[in-house]
């Protein structure tokens, strides 16, 4: 400190500009938070500031106004994971979003009639929106040279791989631009130019520091050297290393144009290594403390004067702000109503960042927009879309003990603006179900929806008399169903739908051979479906819900009417105790009047639910799949969930229920079992392994599934 003091005239020539330039490097670049904080204690002025990749992040927040204190802090408090994931939170999907969004092991984007590879694994979404909230004060600001300390940061022209400077526009989106690292972010697109990482060609902007006034130029450089062969292992291995071919052509030059070159011993670090944050801003400030005596040096000889004063004041961002108008840029890409109801922000109210952040989730949550972003200019709010274009191909694979192996192949297309969607899927396996689909919002708000479908469903059923399975049947049914659906946001929906269906039902593997029954039939249904689930595979707390009425008859007069009804109600809570531990409860009941086709009985057993038939098959420990089967269904049980380790779960279950075929209430007579299970989520799904039983069973039943649910 004393030697920089010693350094810093009170008195000089004419005020010399201290510039600092930051490299990339991803999580090793937040070693420069370390060189920022010793540049503050020793108080060396810092007139520009320039930033590339994750230095852009850090310089632009620093230019900003943040000191290095706060920017420790918040690189050390965030979610990284997240960030770097994108997760959707389930919670701000629509109720039908989470029933399907729960089905894919992989999506992938439909461009031009055909299956494409997406641009990214992180669309950078979450990325966006922090950048976005951390710089509230800087929204109207276009010109960099305006703020606080004067920035620019550098960004690579995707199409003509030349390196571009960022000095105006919108910070956040400049920021986000020059860190968008090849196939790990998606490339930003500002003013008809898609742009990706600065470091590609550009990783240290020394000389951009120099052209925006830097006289005394500090770079502090993480720059990834490059690996030797035998420790590139991994895809992401050999990524790194082809980038970092063409970010060393331009390191000598650029280095040569620093008066002080810091180099942060931060090679042991991952390349997302964010987990380690306080320890890479501390290797930043030992390299910054043994550079003291060249920065000093560099000051004296350009006799820059110490500047008097307080340290840097931190910034204090308002928490809150009054929004006097909304828009929507572009203005027609959706129907207003639609984005309003989506949004929930509504002119003269006061909204805070943390919740503007969480209303942009939900419109991003609605699968509509590539991306959603906003800005607030003195008041006024505009959000900013971008539309998904095409639509999704969608790949799920599961396995589990009854039908074993089975493959989803499912797509959507349709654009936002249109409002008209189209899906096909297939589930191949010893269940089979294919179908294809048209859906259409109405109104404004978007809040209705019509629905038409075709759809070929075959299935096995299996057969028991007592405990021993006798014979086995088949279902194959074709089915049209028109419906109109009507959505209250992410908590719940309901819908009524009329449906034309052609069944043929036949004993394959029996004792007495049976004539198949064929039976086509209309009927009417009503949907309800409430879902507060906090994620889809091992809830830790929330509530679900769904209730089925259905009325039926014969097709035509001539084959006899006989008319049914199908009615279900299902419903499960769970509660968390502790942050690790939750308790369920739930019951299931059903009843059936008339003469239901035999594929609409009740059939009860298995400890994993079926989705080919969710109203029918009842997942019941302690029983075979579909060991019992009647007209009426009665079912409660209890669970306890303990997370052992982050995606790795214990639980324990009993139920009790029966199947009758007149109804009637008599717990006496129920079946009880009971079951424990040993459950992980993976990349590839719901991984479970239980055993289960009931008073009767010799040996535990046990079941393994693996995979999605569909």
């Amino acid at each position: 400190m004393l030697l920089v003091a010693c350094a810093l005239p009170l008195c000089g020539a004419r005020a010399q500009r201290v510039g600092v330039a930051l490299s990339g490097g991803a999580a090793r670049g937040l070693a420069h938070i370390g060189v920022l904080k010793v540049l503050e204690e020793a108080g060396v002025p810092v007139d520009v500031i320039t930033g590339t990749s994750m230095g852009s992040v850090v310089g632009g927040l620093y230019a900003v106004g943040y000191t290095a204190a706060q920017l420790d802090t918040i690189v050390t408090t965030e979610d990284w994971y997240r960030l770097l994931t994108d997760p959707v939170d389930r919670r701000d999907l629509a109720v039908e979003r989470k029933f399907t969004e729960d089905h894919y092991l992989l999506t992938l984007p439909i461009h031009r009639g055909g299956i494409k590879l997406p641009k990214s694994v992180v669309p950078g979404q979450r990325i966006s929106q922090l950048l976005t909230g951390l710089t509230w004060s800087a929204h109207a600001i276009r010109d960099f040279r305006a703020l606080p300390i004067p920035f620019a940061a550098v960004a690579t022209d995707l199409e003509t791989s030349k390196a571009v400077v960022l000095d105006h526009g919108f910070l956040p989106d400049a920021i986000r631009a020059s860190m968008a690292l090849p196939s790990v972010f998606s490339p930003v697109e500002l003013a008809d130019t898609a742009f990706i990482d600065g470091g590609v060609v550009r990783n240290l902007p020394a000389q951009d520091a120099r052209v925006l006034g830097a006289d005394v130029l500090i770079c502090s450089d993480v720059t990834d050297p490059l690996e030797p062969r035998d420790s590139i292992i991994s895809l992401v291995d050999v990524l790194v290393q082809s980038v970092s071919f063409r970010v060393w052509d331009s390191e000598a030059e650029q280095r040569s144009k620093c008066d002080v070159l810091i180099l942060p011993e931060v090679r042991g670090f991952s390349t997302f290594g964010f987990a380690r944050a306080r320890d890479v801003i501390a290797r930043g400030e030992a390299a910054a403390r043994a550079a003291l005596p060249g920065i000093a040096a560099a000051l004296a000889k350009r006799r820059v004067s110490r500047r008097a004063g307080a340290p840097r004041s931190p910034v204090i961002e308002p928490e809150s702000v009054l929004v006097t108008s909304v828009r929507f840029d572009p203005p027609d890409l959706v129907p207003g109503g639609f984005l309003a109801r989506a949004l929930g922000v509504r002119p003269g109210s006061w909204v805070s960042r943390r919740a503007l952040g969480q209303r942009m989730s939900r419109l991003y949550a609605t699968g509509l927009f590539e991306s959603v972003g906003y800005r607030i200019e003195q008041g006024d709010l505009v959000v900013l879309l971008r539309e998904r274009a095409g639509g999704r191909f969608g790949l799920g694979l599961r396995y589990e003990s009854r039908y074993k192996a089975s493959v989803l192949l499912s797509s959507t297309l349709g654009r936002v603006s249109g409002g008209l969607n189209g899906r096909a899927d297939a589930r191949l396996g010893q269940q089979i179900q294919i179908g294809a689909g048209v859906s259409q919002p109405l109104g404004d708000g978007r809040s209705f929806t019509l629905g038409a479908a075709a759809d070929y469903v075959r299935s096995p059923f299996d057969l028991y008399q007592g405990d021993h399975r006798v014979a086995q049947a088949r279902v194959d049914l074709g089915a049209i169903t028109t419906s109109i659906a009507r959505s209250a946001g992410t908590l719940a929906d309901a819908s009524l739908r009329a449906k034309v269906e052609y069944a043929r039902w036949a004993e394959e593997v029996s004792a007495v051979a049976s004539n198949p029954i064929y039976r086509a039939f209309y009927s009417v249904a009503g949907v309800v479906q409430v879902d507060t689930y906090d994620r889809g595979l091992f809830p830790h707390s929330g509530v679900g819900f769904r209730a089925v009425s259905e009325w039926g008859n014969r097709l035509t007069v001539a084959a006899g009417g006989v008319a049914f009804s199908h009615h279900t109600a299902d419903l499960r809570a769970y509660l968390p105790l502790v942050r690790r531990v939750s308790l369920w409860a739930g019951a299931t009941i059903g009843a059936s009047g008339g003469e239901p086709p035999p594929h609409y009985q009740f059939f009860l057993g298995g400890a994993n639910t079926y989705y080919l038939f969710p109203d029918r098959d009842i997942a019941f420990v302690g029983l075979r799949t579909q060991a019992r089967r009647g007209r009426h269904v009665q079912k409660a049980e209890l669970g306890a969930q303990w997370e052992l380790a982050p995606d790795v779960f214990a639980r324990v279950r009993w139920n009790a229920g029966t199947v009758l075929d007149r109804w009637s209430f008599d717990p006496a007579r129920y079946v009880q079992g009971a079951g424990v299970e040993l459950g992980a989520k993976t990349f590839a799904g719901r991984l479970s392994l239980s055993a289960s039983g009931n008073a009767h069973t010799t040996w535990p039943i046990v079941e393994i599934d693996l995979g999605y649910p569909f």
